[in-house]
């Protein structure tokens, strides 16, 4: 009886880290962090006016395939991977491109903002400027306009990557969030899988690990304890 009433005391102890874990998530909404709002032709790309996101510079979106050409349309030619989710993705090139969005913070604290990235290989022409080797691209991360985190390297030739950097939101309000081209070379860069959450306070954490430690070794005891009873003479 009494490991019943235990149990049902770490459930409701547990309940309560995930409602407020669940409550620190609903702080805040990114709409469309895979890019799928928008109306893009198979192979094509289009640079939005409109939706939740602002797109900067040579920023916009694909859908995959498009032919890996040097002679092709600039903004296309990195259409070549398949997407991490749905059926398109951003593409961008080279420095000052950026992917912004607006997101309501109810919510202070730390939150971590992650997107999936690659970066094709080869060459590039632009007609009448001339033929360029693609090389490794760099971005940062964005909130509120400013960099956070390590600047960021997208390998020429990588598949997809996941990339992160936390931030902290000192009071409730709209903020940008977003990724910002840096290196002024040639390159791409495709963004997939946006996504910003909470990060988990430390006591949080240790208060969870420590119960499920707490259960794993009753448990043992438990069968231990069975087995005893099972092997008695």
């Amino acid at each position: 009886m009494r490991h019943i009433l235990h149990h049902a005391a770490l459930v409701a102890v547990l309940g309560a880290l995930f409602t407020h874990s669940t409550s620190t998530v609903q702080g805040q909404v990114l709409v469309d962090g895979g890019f799928e709002s928008y109306a893009v032709n198979s192979g094509g790309f289009v640079q939005p006016v409109s939706g939740p996101w602002l797109f900067a510079n040579d920023a916009g979106v694909v859908e995959p395939f498009a032919p890996n050409s040097s002679g092709g349309a600039l903004n296309t030619w990195s259409a070549t991977f398949a997407p991490v989710e749905g059926q398109q993705y951003a593409s961008t090139y080279a420095a000052l491109d950026s992917l912004r969005q607006v997101v309501s913070f109810t919510t202070a604290g730390l939150y971590r903002m992650s997107v999936s990235a690659a970066g094709p290989s080869g060459s590039l022409t632009i007609p009448s400027v001339g033929t360029f080797t693609l090389g490794d691209g760099e971005f940062t991360f964005l909130f509120d306009n400013t960099p956070v985190g390590s600047l960021q390297t997208v390998s020429a030739g990588s598949s997809w990557s996941l990339f992160s950097a936390d931030f902290t939101v000192t009071a409730p309000g709209d903020y940008q969030v977003g990724v910002r081209n840096t290196r002024s070379a040639p390159y791409f860069i495709n963004y997939d899988a946006f996504a910003v959450e909470p990060v988990p306070e430390p006591a949080v954490l240790q208060l969870a690990l420590a119960l499920g430690a707490g259960v794993v070794v009753r448990r043992a005891l438990r069968g231990r304890r069975r087995g005893g009873e099972l092997h008695k003479p």
